[in-house]
């Protein structure tokens, strides 16, 4: 009897619910959401880093390489950006962290206010033309939350250089085209 009673009061839970609208407009583009679930999805752009460089040099009676990265970062979610440049000793051989490649594998930050943090450390570097980078942009987000809430956006790209300059005392790589390099958002903590 209680089995029979259950599933009555189940069925007029079921029955007295109201529907779901059909068509729910999506708030931030205005366009009409057919999977309900859509809803609570972020749709995140990836970062766009710009004009980014590797040069390396050394003179004649020193064993390594005076290494640099520079470059642009704009987070479009956020919009927001900064410019990056982080030095590092290499004796253009060595793909290991070490005393021959002494590349940073802490995060080394571009930007940091009282409302944003950019930051950024090599991951993996193959060569300077040819490596993969952590980024982490963490800022109030005031237009997604109604009381500002830290967000944090993560993002590992792997880049391609391609060789502007080389010699026995020079190295130099650039971005492949003028356009950014895109780095799609792997994860958030907000």
């Amino acid at each position: 009897m209680q089995y029979l009673f259950g599933i009555t009061l189940l069925l007029g839970i079921s029955i007295a619910r109201p529907p779901f609208p059909r068509d729910v407009v999506s708030p931030r583009t205005g366009n009409v959401i057919n999977k309900p679930w859509e809803l609570a999805q972020f749709h995140l752009e990836p970062f766009n880093l710009t004009d980014m460089g590797v040069e390396c040099s050394k003179n004649t009676n020193s064993s390594l390489f005076g290494c640099s990265i520079q470059f642009k970062w704009e987070d479009p979610n956020a919009n927001q950006s900064c410019s990056c440049k982080e030095d590092w000793q290499w004796n253009g051989i060595t793909q290991s962290q070490g005393p021959m490649n002494n590349y940073s594998t802490e995060y080394f930050v571009c930007k940091n206010d009282d409302t944003e943090i950019f930051q950024f450390k090599f991951m993996d570097m193959f060569d300077i033309s040819n490596f993969s980078l952590s980024l982490t942009h963490a800022y109030k987000d005031n237009k997604n939350f109604p009381a500002p809430t830290m967000a944090n956006m993560f993002s590992q790209p792997n880049i391609t250089l391609k060789l502007k300059e080389k010699s026995n005392t020079t190295m130099a790589y650039s971005s492949a085209c003028d356009c950014p390099i895109k780095a799609n958002i792997t994860g958030i903590t907000i």
